[in-house]
């Protein structure tokens, strides 16, 4: 009982840090960039500060072996989670108004407010179901490593942005799709892993992801002018 309260605190506490992400971007219209760096700054320097700037140990047993080790049909429970998760986005995605209504925000606000799409409570919930999955990553990281860190996962941003933007993800809104999205994913990963087998170093793992980025929005730029 203590452990799965635990994690649904967890994951409450990062719908409400995407929520508020929501609210300030599409209620005081802050933008978006500066707005999530900003409350990304101050929830790691809270974290820091609540632990003293060390990892937080002593979990349960179970929640490590469960999460990090445990199985579900023979598939481990990590990759069952990214499954379900996979899975309830989309058909969130493609199947509900909620889904149809964030791809046309994202492509053209104007056209979203002709067509009475209230585009502030989209918004704002798109970024705490956000938060939300962000906490699925955060508890399956914490299980792995069996600690606390405020800083761990800090290196995900870069290799996030290079998945979506290489699975045809446009930035900017309006189009890519969950699977798409998955397969960049899939390949940002096994180019990283590879990196890592081959002795690649650390910086220049950055800079390889950095210029995939950039080469998928020029790509994709030229595409759509085409």
């Amino acid at each position: 009982m203590a452990v799965a309260a635990g994690i649904l605190a967890g994951l409450a506490v990062a719908a409400v840090i995407g929520a508020t992400n929501g609210v300030l971007i599409a209620v005081v219209g802050i933008n978006p960039l500066v707005t999530t760096l900003g409350v990304a700054n101050i929830v790691l320097s809270l974290a820091s500060t609540v632990s003293d700037g060390f990892p937080v140990s002593g979990f349960p047993v179970q929640f490590s072996e469960f999460f990090a080790q445990g199985s579900v049909l023979g598939l481990p429970v990590p990759v069952v989670v990214a499954g379900l998760l996979f899975a309830a986005l989309s058909v969130l995605m493609n199947w509900t108004r909620f889904g149809r209504s964030l791809y046309i925000i994202g492509a053209n606000p104007k056209t979203a407010v002709a067509a009475g799409i209230r585009s502030g409570p989209v918004v704002a919930a798109a970024y705490c179901l956000c938060g939300t999955l962000i906490g699925f990553g955060a508890l399956m990281l914490t299980a792995r490593t069996g600690s606390g860190e405020p800083n761990l996962g800090g290196n995900l941003t870069l290799e996030s942005i290079a998945a979506a933007v290489v699975g045809g993800v446009k930035l900017s809104g309006g189009e890519g799709g969950v699977g798409a999205a998955l397969v960049g994913a899939l390949f940002v990963t096994v180019l990283s892993n590879g990196m890592n087998l081959t002795q690649v170093d650390g910086y220049l793992q950055q800079i390889c992801l950095g210029a995939i980025i950039i080469i998928a929005l020029v790509t994709s730029r030229g595409h759509s002018r085409h």
